[in-house]
């Protein structure tokens, strides 16, 4: 069983060479990925020789290691390595050879010998001795076995889950703290190692309660073969492959449950009809009421508003807490503006083929006008209290809350901005949308990534263009007293955001009545 299935998996590696040009880039993408992560991740460990802390940070390292064993296995359910077990629920067979040939099928791949190699590192930065060195390549290979186990189990556990509709939007909110911890990574951690406030001894702490997490015992482990504990060190592991017996033995149980268990994942549950907000207002009210309802129970309408809040403090922690901060606070402001444009231009696709029954009542340029008007409307009622409150949040984080008073109005011309460029974009270079397996959120369809990529970059340079009025405005009228200041400020940049998103509108609306059947093939091309 194990060999059967090591074969597909080596045939199902090598047939994404001979498929499609996209599946190709991929493999040879993650390919090249999984050998940086080898090279990378051995070199990092292998530098902690001689370091105080190098088991602290060795455990560290283990530790983050199993949480990506954990979590990335949830968004790319129902690809080869993380394989449903319903797919194979009609074949005779056993659990155990099958729950063995699945587990040496998911060591099978670039990743996990890139894992293997990786974490190999230990040998030269922490092990000493012929001991210490045989210890490390044990404790490695328990490691990398216990974080493919614990993928395995909750994959397995949460099959039923994952398959469901709930199980996919779990998916696409899983996506939200990857993504904010991913930013925060790239924006202050290469600060603060630059200004020397990352060292070795801030990880003193953390690795009092790290040891006795499994990655824990497997880096001690090392440490103490190396310094003559040697019965330790094989105590740790010999606790280290129980935990991976008695975890193995619960996924094989679960395995067991989820090939005979009843599929539920497709039945119906019941829904309450409430009549649509805002119909009476005709096309502008019904599409308004339709867009707010999406944006707030829709999970991948969830996670592009929580991307913005990201993406406005990621980008601007470093600069706020210094003496110009209010650099970083029109930063944030354009930012917001420009991400809530790019993660919305392309409303025709991410509609999809619902755009087409849609298209049935937009038989004018009036028509489209409404349509375009309502939409705006919804985005607007949801974005101005977020990018208001973000900007509140920073300049507080600042030290400076007052300064929020003159941010306020550039976050509401960004924000006119960014909709109004939404809109153009939309209309302008259209793009399907398509939900691949493994991908919680959808993605932009084969061949269209220059446009999506144009749509983000535009939208962003384009507010940053539209915005640098209103900053000038700011600037030069400091001295006015704050009685006249601040109320003029908000009053003509809302009037300012509210004529660009006007503008952007009917704009979109006549190229769009002129286009109406190429946007309607766009829609329904789009896979959703």
């Amino acid at each position: 069983m194990a060999r059967l299935l090591v074969q597909l998996k080596l045939r199902l590696l090598t047939n994404a060479l001979r498929s499609s040009s996209r599946a190709r880039v991929g493999f040879i993408v993650s390919t090249f990925f999984a050998l940086v992560l080898a090279v990378g991740g051995f070199l990092l460990l292998a530098m902690l020789r001689g370091n105080a802390a190098s088991v602290d940070l060795s455990a560290t390292v283990f530790t983050v290691f199993a949480f990506g064993w954990l979590i990335l296995p949830l968004l790319a359910f129902g690809l080869d390595g993380t394989l449903d077990p319903a797919t194979l629920a009609l074949y005779p067979l056993r659990t155990r050879p099958l729950a063995v040939g699945l587990l040496a099928a998911s060591v099978t791949g670039a990743w996990p010998v890139a894992n293997v190699i990786a974490l190999l590192g230990v040998t030269v930065g922490l092990a000493h001795g012929a001991l210490g060195v045989l210890v490390a390549v044990v404790a490695v290979l328990l490691q990398v076995l216990f974080c493919v186990v614990l993928a395995r189990f909750i994959t397995t556990g949460l099959a039923g889950l994952l398959r469901s509709r709930r199980g996919r939007d779990l998916g696409v909110f899983l996506v939200i703290p990857i993504f904010a911890l991913y930013e925060t990574f790239a924006q202050v951690v290469p600060r603060l190692a630059a200004e020397g406030k990352i060292t070795a001894t801030a990880f003193d702490g953390v690795d009092k309660w790290l040891r006795w997490l499994p990655p824990g015992l497997a880096a001690h482990a090392i440490q103490d073969a190396s310094t003559g504990h040697a019965g330790t060190g094989l105590l740790r592991l010999g606790l280290l492959a129980a935990i991976v017996v008695v975890l193995g033995a619960l996924w094989i149980r679960s395995l067991s449950h989820a090939l005979v268990a009843v599929d539920t994942s497709t039945q119906g549950s019941a829904a309450g009809g409430r009549a649509l907000p805002f119909t009476h207002a005709g096309i502008r009210g019904t599409v308004a009421g339709r867009y707010l309802i999406y944006q707030r129970r829709d999970p991948p309408s969830i996670m592009r508003w929580c991307m913005v809040a990201i993406l406005m403090i990621v980008t601007t922690v470093s600069t706020i807490r210094t003496p110009h901060y209010h650099i970083g606070l029109f930063i944030s402001a354009v930012i917001g503006g420009g991400m809530v444009g790019a993660l919305n231009a392309n409303a025709i696709g991410l509609t999809g083929p619902a755009f087409g029954l849609e298209a049935t009542a937009l038989t004018g340029v009036r028509e489209m006008r409404a349509y375009f008007a309502g939409r705006l409307i919804a985005l607007a009622a949801i974005g101005v209290p977020l990018l208001l409150a973000m900007s509140l949040i920073l300049a507080i984080g600042a030290g400076h809350p007052a300064s929020w008073l003159w941010i306020a109005p550039v976050d509401l011309g960004a924000l006119g901005a960014g909709l109004a460029l939404s809109s153009l974009f939309t209309v302008a270079v259209p793009y399907p949308m398509q939900r691949r397996v493994g991908s919680p959120v959808p993605t932009t369809g084969d061949g269209y990534g220059g446009q999506a990529f144009g749509s983000v970059f535009g939208s962003l340079a384009g507010v940053a263009i539209a915005t640098i009025p209103l900053i000038l405005v700011v600037n030069f009228t400091y001295s006015l007293s704050a009685s006249v200041r601040i109320p003029l400020l908000v009053v003509c940049a809302a009037a300012y955001g509210v004529l660009l998103g006007w503008a952007g509108a009917r704009a979109a609306a006549a190229t769009a009545a002129r286009t109406l059947p190429e946007l309607t093939q766009i829609a329904l091309a789009s896979k959703l």
